[in-house]
């Protein structure tokens, strides 16, 4: 008797071939003036000319518009062609079984509520954090900072703080850790920390901190809360800023993590950045356009993704085509999102576009098209990046979006990563 899960692969594999994914070509048996000959669809034939070469042209050329089937090929069943078990109990069995499992998948990946409408659920971790301590000076003289933050390339919540770090210049000041997405070598979650740096090793901060799996930095976090042997029990998310001296989290919240750099930018004695991202007196602005841009585009294009059924995905596709368009309509006469100057928001909206062509609108289906299609939107990337070329280095866009194809294999079961250039290149065919 056939393993179930064997039973399952075998049936997924044939559904995939009955939707055109690999196809099956028979040899067609053509009648000719009496003659029966056979001529197989991979080759060329020519009819009227007895001593020609059937593959080439009068100018030498192939003429030909099929392939041979090759000598080598992934072995089939051939069930499709044989006509057992018959096609209408065969297709509808098939597609039941691949949408039960895929749909499972979905909701052990994300939460759903009945109607298959995907549901953000809040993972923060910290509460309210007070503002950042201003580096300190070693014995030696040098200045360090007792924080450090965990950001992963192609995550967007960890690319809208790289991009604040970049335009208020703090590369230098707070350390930074960028994650690895491996979902196959971490114990939970898909990041994992890189090798550690001869700057991590000097830093006389817990071991814990430096190495293994973002998890292990959570459960090194929560390690006066937790019994022993017990560990943390919530998501393991990025980004990520922690007390090196305390070795506690100080949040897990993007934006709570935007207003603390941007805080501790304009405290920072001799600093060179003009920017502020967060105005004071402008903060309750900077929220509903935080949560009105997210609502629509940078939260509504992971709705169409993730959605398990029709109506979740017709839903939130809505959202995405009124939010590009409404954008498109207010960078018409702003050269940025709220006015005259760049702020926080203007970075949000920036780690959204630089993955909505490549990676939303195909394995998220996320409608809408190119943003070439929206010149206002266009002028702004490019306004933005040339205002502050540091943006250009704060994603590895062929990373980030290649992530999506590679990590969420229940939306990529091939595992195939289309192509996708590097950022500069994208901005330039705006």
């Amino acid at each position: 008797m056939m393993h179930k899960n064997t039973s399952i692969i075998l049936l997924f594999n044939l559904l995939v071939c009955f939707s055109g994914i690999s196809g099956f070509a028979p040899s067609l048996h053509l009648k000719l003036k009496g003659t029966h000959t056979k001529y197989p669809v991979g080759g060329t034939t020519s009819l009227n000319a007895e001593n020609k070469d059937p593959t080439k042209s009068s100018s030498g050329s192939s003429s030909s518009l099929y392939q041979d089937i090759p000598k080598k090929k992934p072995w089939t069943f051939g069930i499709l062609t044989s006509g057992f078990p018959p096609q209408q109990i065969l297709v509808p069995v098939v597609k039941f079984v691949t949408f039960q499992v895929w749909k499972l998948m979905m909701n052990e990946l994300v939460t759903h509520d009945e109607q298959g409408r995907f549901v953000r659920e809040s993972f923060q971790a910290g509460n309210d954090p007070s503002p950042l301590e201003l580096p300190n000076s070693s014995n030696s003289g040098e200045s360090y900072s007792r924080y450090k933050l965990y950001l992963g390339n192609p995550c967007p919540w960890c690319h809208r703080v790289k991009a604040a770090m970049a335009v208020l210049n703090l590369e230098g000041e707070i350390p930074v850790t960028m994650l690895i997405d491996d979902a196959e070598k971490a114990s939970k979650g898909g990041w994992i920390l890189p090798t550690p740096s001869e700057d991590d090793r000097k830093a006389n901060i817990a071991e814990e901190l430096i190495t293994g799996d973002l998890a292990g930095v959570y459960n090194y976090c929560y390690r006066d809360i937790l019994e022993e042997g017990e560990k943390y029990k919530g998501r393991c998310t990025a980004p990520l800023l922690v007390d090196t001296t305390t070795g506690t989290i100080v949040t897990n919240e993007s934006n709570e993590i935007m207003i603390l750099l941007n805080d501790y930018a304009r405290r920072l004695p001799d600093h060179e950045s003009a920017v502020d991202l967060r105005p004071v007196e402008r903060e309750e602005e900077l929220d509903d356009a935080t949560k009105h841009w997210f609502d629509l585009l940078w939260n509504g294009s992971y709705r169409c993704g993730f959605a398990t059924s029709q109506v979740a995905y017709d839903e939130a596709a809505s959202d995405v085509l009124k939010g590009l368009a409404e954008m498109n309509e207010v960078l018409a006469s702003h050269p940025y999102l709220l006015g005259e100057d760049v702020s926080e928001v203007d970075l949000k909206a920036f780690a959204w576009v630089t993955r909505h062509d490549y990676a939303y609108t195909v394995i998220f289906k996320s409608p809408g098209g190119r943003i070439a299609q929206y010149p206002h939107i266009s002028a702004w990337v490019k306004r933005l990046v040339s205002d502050y070329p540091k943006l250009l280095d704060s994603i590895d866009m062929e990373d980030a979006c290649g992530s999506y194809y590679r990590q969420l294999f229940m939306l990529n079961f091939g595992r195939v990563v289309p192509f996708i250039p590097n950022v500069k290149d994208w901005v330039a065919g705006l």
